[in-house]
């Protein structure tokens, strides 16, 4: 397989999932688009001159994080992470309604109270990463990803359930 067809490949996997991870650092749709675009020829140029990537996955966040800080610090503005993605729940019982809503704003204030590693390993780990690519894209050991989706799990419980 060319290295083309291997990044295309990888692209056609994982281009949305950049492209939503660099939104999750608050980076605008435009500029995410093109920061993802960007991911993946640096992927292709680096694959070109002969530079071995293990694991394209867990590399190409890695880029899209590094991506996303320097975007911040050219311009500093961090929206806030919007907890809606999924789409709102309805229910038609009022009761159940408003006991959602508290559960939801308990969440979303614990989600807002966890470190930026935890939420960025939360993050990953919804989007399908493995313990390892975690490890990879954060630049961390696989035990401190456990370490840190542990903790983040506990606080999110523990907000949720009193």
């Amino acid at each position: 397989m060319s290295i083309r067809d291997q990044v295309e490949r990888v692209y056609e996997a994982e281009r949305e999932h950049i492209y939503s991870y660099l939104r999750y650092f608050g980076v605008p749709p435009q500029r995410a688009q093109e920061l993802a675009q960007d991911c993946f020829v640096k992927l292709h140029i680096r694959m070109s001159k002969g530079e071995t990537i293990d694991d394209p996955r867990a590399w190409l966040y890695r880029v899209a994080q590094n991506q996303a800080r320097r975007f911040h610090r050219r311009e500093p503005v961090f929206d806030e992470l919007d907890l809606n993605i999924g789409g709102p729940r309805t229910t038609s019982d009022p009761e159940q309604a408003a006991m959602q809503r508290q559960r939801q704003g308990l969440l979303e204030q614990a989600i807002r109270g966890l470190s930026p590693q935890q939420k960025n390993c939360l993050f990953l780990r919804g989007q399908g990463l493995r313990y390892r690519e975690i490890a990879g894209a954060m630049g961390i050991s696989s035990s401190a990803v456990g370490e840190f989706l542990r903790r983040a799990v506990e606080k999110l419980k523990e907000a949720v359930n009193g």
